[in-house]
C-alpha cells in the first residue's frame, strides 16, 4: 500500500460504510491532499489517528475495525493472530529499562536481534518521531509502539514483540499514569497493522487481563494468558 489512502481505504479499514467514514474525517484533524484529482490522505496521518480513535470507539466498532482489516488483509479474524505473532519469543523481560529512551533502545536492539530489521538506530529514531507526535502509550498502562514513518524503513519481516520491564515507567501517557506493557508493531502492510492495533485494543479493555500479565513471571505464562484473552475476544463474535 502506498504513501496515501483514500476514503474507501479508511471505511474498510474501519468496517464503516463511506457516508459514516466521511463523517468521522470531518471531526478529525486530518488534513486531505488533493492527488491527480481525488482527495486522499497521508497513510503515516491516517495509521496515527487510528491509534488514537480506537481507544475511544465503542466495543462494537472497534470489533467492526478489527475483522473487516483482517478480511482486506487476507487474514482469518477468527484466529488468534496476536497469540501466533507472540509464540516464537516475542515477549521479553528486561532487566534494567528505567526510562522512555532506555526501553525504546532496549526494543529497538531485540528487533534486530529478532531478525526483523537491521538497523537499530533508525528503529528508535523513527520510535521517538512518533512518541513526539503524541504518546503511544494508553491509559490502562500498555504502550502500542510503532515507527512514525515505516516506509521508509527496510523491514525484513513482520514483528509483534512484548516488553515487559521490571516497574513502570514514565511513558508519556495524558494523566500521567506509568506504562507497563510495551507493544511493538512493526507491519508494513496498513491493514495488517490496523488489524493488530484493534486487536490488541480489545485485548486491553480488560483489566483483569492485564493485572494477570503483570503477575507473570514466563514467556509461557504470558502467552497463555493471552491465548485465553483473545478466545475470549474473538469468541462467538463477541463485542468484548
Amino acid at each position: 500500500m502506498g504513501v496515501f489512502l483514500s476514503e474507501t481505504d479508511i471505511a474498510r479499514f474501519l468496517g464503516q460504510s463511506l457516508p459514516e467514514t466521511r463523517k468521522a474525517i470531518r471531526s478529525s484533524m486530518l488534513k486531505a491532499v488533493n492527488k491527480h484529482g481525488s482527495m486522499v490522505f497521508y497513510r503515516e496521518d491516517v495509521l496515527n489517528w487510528f491509534a488514537e480513535k480506537f481507544t475511544s470507539l465503542t466495543s462494537e466498532r472497534l470489533m467492526r475495525a478489527d475483522y473487516s482489516s483482517a478480511d482486506t488483509a487476507g487474514l482469518d479474524p477468527f484466529s488468534c493472530g496476536i497469540t501466533d505473532l507472540l509464540s516464537d519469543s516475542e515477549i521479553r523481560f528486561p532487566e534494567k529499562t528505567s526510562t522512555r529512551s532506555s526501553i525504546l533502545r532496549y526494543i529497538s536492539l531485540k528487533a534486530v536481534e529478532l531478525g526483523a530489521i537491521y538497523d537499530a538506530a533508525e528503529l528508535r529514531e523513527q520510535l521517538e518521531l512518533r512518541e513526539e507526535v503524541v504518546s503511544t502509550a494508553l491509559r490502562c498502562g500498555a504502550a502500542l509502539i510503532h515507527p512514525l514513518e515505516i516506509n521508509r524503513m527496510y523491514i525484513e519481516k513482520e514483528l509483534l514483540l512484548l516488553v515487559i520491564p521490571p516497574r513502570p515507567l514514565p511513558f508519556g501517557e495524558s494523566s500521567g499514569r506509568l506504562t507497563s506493557l510495551f507493544f511493538l508493531l512493526l507491519f508494513p502492510n496498513s491493514h495488517r497493522h490496523v488489524h493488530i492495533l484493534a486487536r490488541l485494543n480489545r485485548l486491553l479493555r480488560s483489566s483483569a487481563f492485564i493485572e494477570t500479565v503483570l503477575c507473570a513471571r514466563s514467556h509461557e505464562e504470558v502467552l497463555d494468558l493471552v491465548y485465553r484473552r483473545e478466545l475470549t475476544v474473538i469468541g462467538s463474535g463477541t463485542k468484548n
